[in-house]
């Protein structure tokens, strides 16, 4: 993010950008569960007596196992999201500019660039970041500061 932001417009995109570290999870998770199908795709069937190791463990349950576990914690990081997407719509509905409104909706919903936004709306190649002061200076009225707090203070005092 630019470094002309202030303090309050910094904070805004922090909050609006929650979600994030829990997409590049999921995409983690979900490049793990790739690597484990395709692990297994040599195996013709599972085999609970089968025992490839000299450890005694069977790796195709192993694996079974992991991928049920990765599968677990997307299906709660996809619910987490859902919840965190639902808190942003209900503070985007305060924005009376629908311009305004739907470009922070595809910034940090739909996670599109701001530069995918300026050639959505047809602006020329500066202007969407011009807009993007006006879109946090306006959003950031309308999250609660206890939200503020939680999200971007908190997050700094666990790292």
């Amino acid at each position: 993010m630019g470094k002309n932001l202030t303090d309050r417009q910094s904070e805004a995109h922090v909050w609006m950008m929650r979600t994030w570290d829990k997409d590049n999870m999921i995409a983690s998770y979900e490049k793990r569960k790739s690597e484990i199908i395709s692990q297994l795709s040599g195996i013709g069937k599972y085999d609970a007596d089968f025992i490839p190791s000299q450890t005694g463990e069977n790796s195709v349950e192993s694996k079974n196992i992991e991928y049920s576990c990765l599968c677990m914690k997307i299906e709660g990081l996809v619910h987490e999201i859902a919840e965190d997407n639902i808190k942003t719509m209900t503070v985007l509905e305060h924005i009376q500019s629908v311009k305004i409104r739907n470009m922070l909706y595809d910034r940090y919903v739909n996670r599109m660039s701001w530069n995918q936004i300026g050639d959505k709306y047809h602006y020329a190649q500066r202007q969407p970041y011009n807009y993007m002061h006006k879109c946090l200076d306006e959003v950031r009225k309308y999250i609660p500061e206890e939200e503020i707090r939680k999200v971007v203070y908190e997050k700094d005092e666990q790292i």
